[in-house]
């Protein structure tokens, strides 16, 4: 058997591996031979990814970790695996769209359990409407990874003619496919009774846009900002348009700059001056609002429970030539041994303020899990108080649109909590946070704030935060 059969056979034994009902995935790696047979695996693996985003609630930066994440993506070259991605954002963002688009192009309802070939047409659909490769080449390899695999070959011919359809139609149908079905029905019904219909229109419009690239300096932001290009905005943030790896950009390096969006980089900046002050972050890991607080003056002790994200911690501060003292507990169970003159705490939420980078967090999370993280919420904020020396300050927030994690939670420590003074947030302390300022005198982000002319170059997460003395 020559280098090439080699190659096929190891390329066929993973496809059966990806296409067994056992969901088994190997660690084999290859090279595909082909380009054709290249793009057919990626599709594939693809397809396999949506499934365990939207069928099984896994999170896609954790299936995609090119240490831990899914072996049939880590075999793939860099090319192939940055493809999938794209795709995936893509799929996951229009997937609504996507399935308007599926109900107007199927001329009968699939069979219910027939979830694999969903999730193959929607792969294919993403890159017919929404991405920049021939419709031809995302036509063919969709129908040729139906037909290939033994859940869906029976759906070939009907696969056929939905994505050529599609490919004929899609103009007409991207006009009639409502781009305000963003979210899933439960997550409509919820922010449009949080927010109203008009708000809940223009959060809609941003999640469709992508991203771009926000930078916090440890000093001269206005230089960094030339430096790179970039344009700061109101928040002191750098944002950057250009499609850049964040290692190759100046300062990088040297630690002058880290990754933080906008919204998350306000909390860390309601302990107001914190020099020479104990400061206490608590979900601390990657460790962003670390950086400001210990740039700002402060000494920092940085907790988080989880191992893996301690270590990014502490490689994020490594480069950034930062300090801080590191422990890993959980809250609920920790002591300290003295209190700090502030805490900030930066809650575990649904992170459905952050649907525009991450577009998965709208297929992984439930009502139910909702409802958990926001008594989980309490329950933390509960023990971070015990950490504050009296008339010290706590910060609380969380990157969650919903009210129940926010507004509501607030509204039920003010109520129960008679150690925890409310200190509202003015605009006179804070003028470049006027906008964001509700009436109970907290911070409320949304993703449609920090409007530019050209509507993609705005915006920013979704954030809540809130600010107390201890009494």
């Amino acid at each position: 058997m020559g280098q090439a059969g080699k190659i096929h056979k190891k390329q066929s034994l993973e496809l059966n591996n990806l296409n067994d009902n056992n969901n088994t995935e190997t660690t084999t790696s290859y090279q595909p031979e082909g380009k054709k047979r290249t793009g057919l695996v990626a599709r594939k693996v693809a397809t396999l990814m949506l499934t365990r985003v939207v069928d099984d609630g896994r999170n896609l930066d954790a299936l995609c970790d090119e240490q831990h994440g899914l072996s049939a993506f880590r075999a793939l070259i860099a090319k192939d695996r940055a493809m999938i991605r794209a795709i995936l954002m893509i799929a996951l963002r229009h997937r609504m769209q996507i399935e308007s688009v599926l109900k107007k192009t199927m001329d009968r309802k699939p069979p219910k359990r027939a979830r694999w070939l969903i999730h193959s047409l929607h792969v294919a659909i993403a890159q017919i409407l929404f991405m920049d490769i021939p419709e031809s080449a995302a036509v063919n390899l969709g129908v040729t990874a139906i037909a290939e695999d033994k859940r869906t070959t029976r759906f070939k011919s009907l696969a056929n003619a939905v994505l050529r359809r599609v490919t004929n139609e899609k103009e007409a149908l991207l006009q009639n496919s409502s781009s305000e079905q963003v979210f899933p029905d439960w997550l409509k019904k919820q922010l449009r009774s949080d927010y109203g219909k008009d708000k809940l229109s223009k959060i809609s419009a941003m999640i469709l846009f992508e991203s771009q690239l926000d930078l916090t300096p440890k000093a001269d932001p206005e230089q960094w900002a030339q430096t790179l290009g970039g344009r700061l905005l109101e928040t002191g943030t750098i944002r950057i348009a250009a499609k850049t790896a964040v290692s190759k950009l100046e300062g990088f390096d040297e630690g002058a700059w880290w990754v933080q969006d906008a919204a998350a980089s306000i909390p860390a900046k309601l302990l107001g001056d914190v020099t020479n002050k104990t400061v206490l972050d608590l979900c601390a890991a990657p460790g962003g609002k670390t950086a400001q607080i210990i740039a700002a003056g402060g000494k920092v002790t940085s907790l988080d429970i989880s191992a893996p994200r301690l270590k990014r911690l502490e490689q994020n501060l490594e480069r950034l030539n930062l300090h801080a003292d590191i422990v890993e507990a959980d809250i609920l169970e920790w002591q300290c041994d003295k209190p700090f003159d502030a805490v900030l705490l930066d809650a575990p939420c649904s992170s459905t303020g952050t649907i525009r980078r991450h577009p998965d967090v709208m297929w992984t999370k439930t009502p139910e899990d909702i409802k958990a993280l926001a008594e989980l919420q309490y329950q933390l904020l509960l023990k971070a108080k015990e950490f504050v020396a009296p008339g010290g300050t706590l910060v609380f927030s969380n990157c969650s649109l919903l009210k129940s994690e926010g507004e509501n939670l607030l509204a039920r420590i003010m109520s129960e909590c008679d150690d925890l003074k409310l200190v509202p947030i003015t605009s006179d302390e804070f003028p470049f946070l006027d906008e964001f300022i509700n009436g109970q005198g907290a911070i409320r982000t949304l993703p449609y704030h920090l409007p530019q002319e050209q509507p993609a170059d705005g915006g920013m997460d979704g954030f809540f935060a809130c600010r107390f003395e201890k009494q």
